[in-house]
């Protein structure tokens, strides 16, 4: 007879705790990248973030015995994903906040699902259920009632305008870049995800470097700060690296319309942990949290997405006929 933790180990317990893992961290991660915040310049910091992540995770590389992506193929997409996930995620939603708010910027970049779902539907023929849209749209009402208090800001128009561009660019390429992953890891299963989080980081982190660099110079930071430092060994390692593994890990197994919506409740937990801190929100807040968990178990257990027939590479282990739902 199997034991409960088999059972959870075997169907879709294991992901969804890889999941809700990532999730809890990255709702924790403004509030220590807040800490930072007046230790170094928003790019400095976001350079910060991927760089010793990149780091990290090619140290890590002989220890876990994984491999960084060994042909052209694999190190594009993991490039490109890279770029996306990291590069433009990272550094547009951090100008987003700049220029936008908050507020605005948390709304537009939690539209990652919906794009995963128009471009599914426009690239790979795949189609959300019905109850899935309706998790959707419940679990981004829920966010917008969760900031809805940070909405707006005083920015001028055209500085406003480019926030909200950088945030649905960064939303945008979140979307992208997990398809991207998704793919990759459905066509060749063998994939290493340390070796894939490893080269994004690297790739991404490099050009991270540069632009802060360019834009705010080596006097970005102050170097010498221990409060610097012991937030970006979590917001690095915590926050990006296992989180990210964490992230991929569900992915492998799950839809990524449903792993993208989950991306909803990291507001809930950093709500949640701001009640930790003795900051009672108002009931707007309450609704919106509750609105979003909601949404949330909807889009969970609604029907995955209608699945396509694709052939992987005749070198990766079971090479025969497949079918699998992005």
């Amino acid at each position: 007879m199997r034991t409960a933790p088999a059972v959870f180990l075997r169907g879709d317990g294991y992901p969804t705790f890889l999941l809700a893992f990532a999730v809890v961290v990255w709702g924790c991660t403004p509030r220590v990248t807040a800490v930072a915040g007046p230790h170094a310049e928003p790019l400095t910091l976001t350079m910060l973030r991927a760089a010793p992540t990149a780091l990290v995770l090619l140290i890590g590389l002989p220890l876990l015995r994984a491999r960084l992506p060994r042909d052209p193929e694999a190190w594009l997409w993991t490039g490109v994903s890279g770029l996306l996930m990291v590069t433009v995620f990272l550094g547009g939603f951090t100008e987003a906040i700049i220029h936008a708010g908050p507020g605005n910027a948390i709304v537009l970049a939690t539209t990652a699902p919906f794009w995963v779902v128009l471009i599914s539907r426009i690239f790979l023929g795949q189609r959300a259920s019905p109850r899935a849209m309706v998790g959707l749209v419940l679990g981004f009402t829920g966010v917008v009632l969760i900031v809805w208090s940070q909405l707006g800001g005083d920015a001028g128009g055209g500085e406003l305008a480019a926030g909200m561009a950088l945030a649905l660019a960064a939303a945008l390429g979140w979307a992208i870049g997990t398809l991207v992953v998704k793919e990759l890891m459905t066509r060749r299963p063998d994939t290493d995800a340390v070796g894939l989080t490893a080269g994004q980081y690297l790739v991404g982190g490099v050009a991270l470097l540069l632009i802060s660099v360019i834009a705010e110079g080596g006097d970005g930071a102050q170097w010498s700060s221990g409060t610097l430092w012991l937030a970006v060994a979590f917001i690095s390692v915590v926050g990006s690296a296992f989180a990210t593994l964490a992230y991929f890990g569900a992915l492998r197994r799950l839809s990524a319309t449903r792993v993208t919506a989950w991306g909803f409740l990291s507001p809930v937990i950093a709500v949640l942990l701001e009640v930790a801190l003795g900051h009672v929100p108002g009931s707007a807040v309450l609704v919106g949290m509750a609105v979003t968990i909601v949404g949330v178990v909807v889009v969970t257990t609604a029907p995955a997405p209608q699945s396509r027939v694709s052939r992987p590479r005749a070198n990766a282990p079971g090479a025969a006929e497949q079918t699998h739902a992005p």
